[in-house]
């Protein structure tokens, strides 16, 4: 092969990374749905392709440092007083300090079982812009699941909280959560944005009290 041949071989190939990177970020953008706008809290949906259940998106203000909120994203053991129908969160499992594992049980209302999730988050600070990101993902227990629950089928969900100075923040939340069992998607889909809107303004609350 020669080297004009491999040149234009990795222009292609270059291309096609940069393509399909920028394609994946406005991705993230497109065919959001705004359904709710309270308290300053916007309220997204939208159909995805890989579930039958909807993506959520909310985005909304806080009063906080950095430092107050990410203690409360890096702390398992604090998601039950502010993450909504939170019975109980416990840290299962920390590699090191941008990367851990824990387990929560939900309390459903009847006629519905309670849900359980084993959840893998990692999350950084970018150095130069001071944007925190997180990302969560449905992981595997590690020992026999406890089978007074229902096991969440789907989650995952993303964390960008930026600072826009004067002690302001801005947070924008996106999750996916497919609670599993018998329950309806039809029924799913309707009352979805309840408990993650809940959670936003619970977490809103203590930070700022803070």
């Amino acid at each position: 092969m020669t080297l004009t041949n491999k040149l234009n071989r990795i222009f292609i190939i270059l291309f096609c990374f940069c393509s399909t990177f920028v394609k994946a970020q406005e991705d993230e953008y497109i065919n959001w749905e705004l359904v709710n706008s309270e308290d300053e809290i916007e309220v997204y949906t939208r159909t995805t392709a890989s579930s039958s259940v909807k993506q959520i998106r909310i985005v909304c203000l806080v009063k906080s440092s950095m430092e107050t909120i990410t203690n409360f994203m890096l702390k398992a053991s604090l998601y039950s007083s502010w993450v909504y129908k939170c019975d109980s969160s416990r840290l299962i499992k920390k590699v090191n300090n941008n990367e851990f594992s824990y387990y929560i049980t939900l309390d459903f209302p009847f006629p519905f079982d309670d849900r359980d999730l084993y959840v893998k988050s990692t999350n950084f600070i970018d150095p130069t812009t001071g944007i925190y990101y997180a990302r969560s993902l449905k992981g595997e227990p590690e020992s026999t699941q406890n089978d007074e629950y229902v096991h969440i089928s789907e989650f995952e969900s993303s964390w960008k909280i930026s600072p826009l100075g004067n002690g302001n923040l801005q947070i924008e939340y996106k999750v996916l959560s497919n609670p599993g069992g018998e329950i309806p998607t039809w029924l799913v889909n309707l009352a979805i944005t309840k408990g993650p809107t809940e959670t936003m303004k619970q977490l809103i609350k203590m930070v700022e009290k803070e």
